[in-house]
C-alpha cells in the first residue's frame, strides 16, 4: 500500500452507506506507550512513515540565528538513527516514502540544485535524474520493487511540471499535456497522480503506458490519496454543488463515500478495500470514519491510516490529544500525541509529540 499524499477536502452520495454508532473511548490513556525517537542536535522532528521492519523515516529541522536551516532526513530503527545524506555539495534532504526493502525516496540538495529526486539505499543517495536540463524535482513514492514516482519541473512546453516513473535506471515521462504529479504506486506498477487544469485538479491512473482520468463526483475536481494492490483508489472529489466528498474508485467507477451533510475525504485504503478518512459536519464538527462494503463507522477522533488487519490509527480530540488505535471493535488510547500519521501491520504507530523545545518524532506501541 502506497503512502498518502496528505488530507484534502471533498462531498454527495452515489451510494448511501449504513451508519453505525460512534464507538466509545477506552477507559483512559496508557495502553499505547510512546517512545521519543528525536535525533540529537535538532530543534524539531517528525515521523511520517514506517515499514513492516519497524524502520521509520524522520524529517529533522532547526534554526540558526533565527534562520530556518535545510531539513535532514533520517531512518530510525531499534534506537539507531541513520542520516539520509544529500548529494555532494548539498546540505539538506527530505524523505517522503519507504518500502519494505528499506529504500527511501524524496529529494536531496546538490551543489547545483536545490532539489533532486533521490533514492537512498542504506543511507546513500542516488540521483534519479530529471527529464530535461532544468534539473529539479522530487520523488514521492516507491513500491517494493524499487520503482519510484514523482515530478520534475521542466522547460517542456514553456515550463510544465511532469509526472515521472523511474524503473531500473530509466526515467519515464508519464505523458499528457499540462502540469502533472505522480503521487503513489503499487506493486503492480499502477501509478496514481494529479493533473492540474484551469478548472482544478483531476485524479489520474497510469498503467502500462495508458493515462486514465478518474473523473469526479459531478464537480470539477478530484485528488487521489492512496492505491492498494487491487487497484482500488481513494481520495476526495467535488460534487455538482461544489462540496467535497470521499470517493472510492474501482472497476472504472467512482463511488461516493460522503455523508448526507457536510464534507469528507478519504485518506487510506488497505488491500481488503477498507477505507478511512475524515469528515466535517454541516455544523463544523470534525471527525473520521472507516468504510467497508457500504458499512460506515464514525469516530470522534482524527484518523490518519489503516493497516491490513483493519486497525485504524490516529489521535483523540480535545487537548491534550492521545494516540489511538481502533482494533477488533475497540478503541485503545495511549500516551499524548500531537499527530499520528501511520500504522504498520504489527501495530507500530509513528508521528510526533509536542515538547517545550519543538516537535519530537515519536513511535507508539
Amino acid at each position: 500500500m502506497t503512502r498518502r499524499i496528505g488530507r484534502i477536502t471533498c462531498a454527495l452520495l452515489l451510494t448511501m452507506p449504513l451508519l453505525t454508532a460512534t464507538p466509545a473511548w477506552a477507559a483512559g490513556p496508557g495502553d499505547l506507550v510512546a517512545r521519543d525517537i528525536h535525533p540529537a542536535g535538532w530543534m524539531s522532528s517528525s515521523a511520517s512513515d514506517v515499514n513492516e521492519r519497524g524502520e521509520v523515516i524522520i524529517t529533522a529541522t532547526k534554526m540558526v540565528d533565527f534562520e530556518i536551516q535545510p531539513p535532514l532526513g533520517y531512518i530510525w530503527r531499534a534506537g539507531r538513527h541513520t542520516p539520509l545524506r544529500p548529494l555532494p555539495g548539498g546540505t539538506g534532504s527530505l524523505a517522503r516514502d519507504i518500502n519494505e526493502r528499506g529504500e527511501v525516496v524524496g529529494f536531496c540538495q546538490s551543489d547545483l540544485h536545490p532539489a533532486r529526486p533521490c533514492l537512498w539505499r542504506q543511507g546513500q543517495p542516488h540521483d534519479l535524474g530529471t527529464l530535461d536540463e532544468r534539473g529539479t524535482g522530487t520523488a514521492l513514492a516507491v513500491n517494493d520493487k524499487g520503482e519510484v514516482v514523482g515530478d520534475n519541473q521542466t522547460y517542456i512546453r514553456g515550463g510544465e511540471t511532469r509526472a515521472f516513473l523511474w524503473r531500473r535506471g530509466v526515467l519515464i515521462d508519464l505523458g499528457g499535456i499540462g502540469d502533472r504529479s505522480a503521487v503513489g504506486i503499487n506493486n503492480s506498477s499502477q501509478v496514481i497522480g494529479v493533473h492540474y487544469t484551469e478548472a482544478g485538479r483531476r485524479a489520474f491512473l497510469w498503467q502500462r503506458g495508458t493515462l486514465t482520468d478518474l473523473g469526479t463526483l459531478g464537480g470539477s475536481e478530484s485528488v487521489p490519496t492512496d492505491i492498494n494492490e487491487r487497484g482500488q483508489i481513494v481520495g476526495t472529489s467535488t460534487t455538482a454543488d461544489g462540496i467535497q466528498h470521499a470517493f472510492l474508485w474501482q472497476d472504472g467507477r467512482m463511488i461516493d463515500l460522503g455523508t448526507p451533510s457536510g464534507e469528507s475525504g478519504a485518506v487510506a485504503v488497505n488491500d481488503r478495500g477498507q477505507v478511512t478518512g475524515w469528515t466535517n459536519s454541516a455544523n463544523g464538527v470534525l471527525g473520521s470514519f472507516r468504510w467497508h462494503r457500504g458499512v460506515r463507522t464514525d469516530f470522534a477522533g482524527y484518523l490518519s491510516d489503516i493497516n491490513e488487519r483493519g486497525w485504524v490509527a490516529g489521535t483523540t480530540t480535545g487537548d491534550p490529544r492521545y494516540a489511538l488505535v481502533w482494533r477488533n471493535g475497540r478503541t485503545v488510547t495511549g500516551d499524548p500525541a500531537a499527530a499520528v500519521m501511520v500504522i504498520n501491520n504489527r501495530g507500530l504507530l509513528a508521528g510526533w509529540t509536542n515538547t517545550p523545545g519543538g516537535n519530537h518524532a515519536t513511535v507508539w506501541r
